[in-house]
């Protein structure tokens, strides 16, 4: 592997970067991304690319210095996701690009400048009013996710469904947002008019959705499993729509009731969820009857 190599890797990262600044709103670099980054960035290169690359890659190459160049396939992946037709073309262009730059002078590019200045800003200042349907689906199994588990918002106000895993929308930016599914804003700067958007399961929901509804004789490591994901000042509230009322519990309350051999809390079914440092920190939910 030659340094220029590594220099057109580098240039590829940097493009990569400012591709995802434009699209998902992340500005840090990527060294500094944080999981949900890492994710938002992997569902946004499935939903241009129709492929992806792993976790364990962008820690790898990204948020690392690697000394040894990534596959072609996966060059190839994010050279198409800046762009360009595939890993060559990005370097040629990149080599072209430089070659330009040594010769040019102020007076040849202040024109070209200026038009490309008049064509960015034609492009943001023309309404986008083309509508767009989403389809979403589990970001693991990949399988639809119907809207009734999902909730989605345009400008504060909820859109109603468009079919059974479908929403139709005009706009920028939507966000979505779902009792066991991870909230997620979505782009909406995709040419297609369908667009398959990926969600990730939020892990601690689906647990206590579990432990609600199975048995087991190891109680102490479910204690401990709830103790690590509830919030130590959570505030949990139980629905009782048969007394039109509600009920308040603490964080011992609720996993004591949770994990009593009785199980006095079956069948949960979770309304809504808030974290705080990364834990449970509000929830609401009611117990379904058998």
């Amino acid at each position: 592997m030659s340094v220029t190599d590594l220099e057109h890797f580098g240039k590829l990262k940097a493009a990569v970067q400012q591709q995802v600044a434009q699209r998902l709103g992340i500005q840090k670099p990527l060294k500094d991304w944080s999981l949900t980054d890492i994710r938002d960035f992997q569902a946004d290169l499935e939903s241009v690319c129709k492929s992806s690359v792993s976790e364990k890659w962008i820690y790898l190459h990204f948020k690392n210095n690697s000394e040894k160049l990534p596959r072609i396939d996966v060059l190839n992946l994010l050279s198409q996701y800046c762009g360009h037709k595939n890993w060559d073309a990005f370097t040629h262009n990149g080599t072209t690009q430089g070659k330009i730059e040594r010769r040019k002078s102020k007076q040849v590019w202040l024109p070209i400048a200026i038009t490309i200045a008049v064509i960015a800003l034609a492009f943001w200042l023309w309404p986008k009013q083309e509508t767009k349907v989403l389809l979403f689906f589990d970001a693991y199994t990949q399988e639809p996710i119907p809207m009734d588990k999902l909730d989605t918002w345009y400008k504060n106000k909820p859109l109603r469904p468009k079919g059974s895993n479908t929403v139709a929308v005009k706009g920028d930016t939507l966000l979505v947002d779902g009792a066991y599914y991870k909230p997620k804003k979505v782009y909406l700067l995709n040419p297609d008019d369908t667009l398959r958007v990926l969600l990730f399961p939020d892990d601690y929901a689906l647990m206590l959705n579990y432990f609600s509804r199975s048995t087991t004789e190891d109680w102490q490591k479910r204690y401990n499993q709830l103790l690590e994901a509830i919030h130590p000042e959570a505030k949990i509230f139980q629905s009782h729509p048969q007394y039109e009322g509600i009920e308040l519990l603490n964080r011992d309350e609720f996993i004591d009731r949770l994990i009593l051999p009785l199980n006095s809390l079956k069948n949960l079914e979770i309304q809504d969820i808030v974290y705080k440092d990364d834990k449970i920190y509000r929830l609401r939910f009611v117990q379904l009857k058998d």
